[in-house]
């Protein structure tokens, strides 16, 4: 009667793929019994427990290298001292998670939202980091000299950037509630939302944008450039702004 399995039965048996036994082995967790003349891999109770006890420890998150040293060390202490920093590199995960899926929850109505629509805004004070001239491209290495000077707590990544034309020049601003640099008026904005490659696309499209909302009745005067850094991943070659202008209703 046989008392060995082969790979398969043992997959079988335990729910796994043979090729889970193949990498267990690869890796030196696990060894079969013996091979047999045919060059078949059999396993007998004992391989049985060993690659339960793999499997368990996998599913608890416990990493390869720390399994190979519970194979060879396996006392209580060890294992209890193991099990405790899975738990907190677990933990750690499960946060970065958490972050994942706020952000996750962020980018989904940007991408929902309407090119042009009619928001109400609430006040706004932003912080000036920079200036260039307005027929001129960004210093890109200058600007961000600028930008770590402003010790922002945000990576630039997930930081909306504001750009406002001012005596022909170009000014860059980062919202900071306790800055007096310059405010936005709280109230109605129309807004549109515009996807460019180069920055003449984007002086292009505030031409477009004052034209369209240039009726006496709205009184939009100045437009609000601001830079959506965070939802501009979205896209692999373009940025996205959205053109503000405050509605200002003239009887």
């Amino acid at each position: 009667m046989e008392t060995y399995l082969t790979m398969g039965q043992l997959a079988e048996l335990l729910a796994i793929s043979k090729h889970q036994i193949r990498y267990n082995e690869e890796k030196g967790l696990l060894s079969p019994a013996f091979i047999d003349a045919n060059g078949y891999h059999k396993y007998g109770i004992d391989q049985v427990y060993q690659l339960a006890n793999i499997l368990l420890m996998r599913s608890l998150g416990v990493s390869t290298a720390q399994i190979t040293k519970f194979m060879t060390n396996q006392d209580n202490v060890w294992a209890e001292q193991t099990l405790k920093e899975t738990l907190q590199a677990t933990e750690e995960k499960i946060q970065q998670l958490v972050v994942a899926k706020k952000k996750i929850e962020a980018l989904l109505p940007e991408i929902e939202q309407k090119e042009e629509r009619y928001l109400s805004l609430p006040e706004r004070n932003l912080r000036k980091v920079y200036s260039y001239p307005l027929m001129e491209s960004m210093n890109i290495a200058a600007f961000f000299k600028a930008f770590k000077n402003t010790k922002s707590n945000q990576p630039m990544l997930f930081e909306s950037l504001y750009y406002l034309v001012c005596d022909q020049q170009m000014d860059v601003y980062v919202e900071d509630p306790l800055a007096k640099d310059k405010q936005l008026k709280a109230g109605d904005y129309v807004v549109k939302r515009v996807w460019v490659e180069e920055e003449a696309e984007l002086l292009e499209a505030v031409a477009r944008f004052k034209q369209e909302t240039n009726f006496p009745s709205l009184g939009v005067s100045e437009v609000i450039i601001k830079e959506e850094a965070y939802s501009s991943i979205l896209m692999n070659n373009k940025l996205l702004y959205e053109l503000q202008g405050f509605i200002s209703m003239k009887g």
